[in-house]
């Protein structure tokens, strides 16, 4: 009788902790001019990579991973991208564990 609150309880925490460890961030419409990733000046061109998940309805995760590299060990990353929209040039930083989410509509 004890253990009938053990697997409501764990079947909650397992639906949680993925939405908390990454934060889904969107991404304007647009071609992307540039991408760097890295930290404090050690920071790699990821723009190829960057291009390859950008379509409409694409995702991808900022992570070294994705990158196949870490230009700063032990450090939390950025991914700084800039776009050319409809509406003009735009950049946006992304942390080390965001997943982009590519928008197919134009603002």
């Amino acid at each position: 009788m004890r253990r009938s609150w053990f697997l409501p309880v764990f079947l909650l925490v397992a639906l949680i902790i993925p939405t908390l460890s990454r934060a889904d961030e969107w991404a304007p419409p647009g071609r992307i001019l540039r991408a760097r990733y890295g930290i404090y000046g050690h920071s790699i061109d990821v723009t190829r990579i960057v291009r390859h998940y950008a379509f409409p309805g694409g995702k991808m995760d900022v992570s070294n991973e994705t990158f196949g590299f870490d230009p700063f060990k032990g450090e939390k990353k950025r991914l700084h991208v800039v776009f050319d929209t409809p509406n003009g040039r735009y950049e946006r930083d992304y942390e080390e564990g965001d997943t982009i989410r590519f928008s197919g509509r134009p603002d």
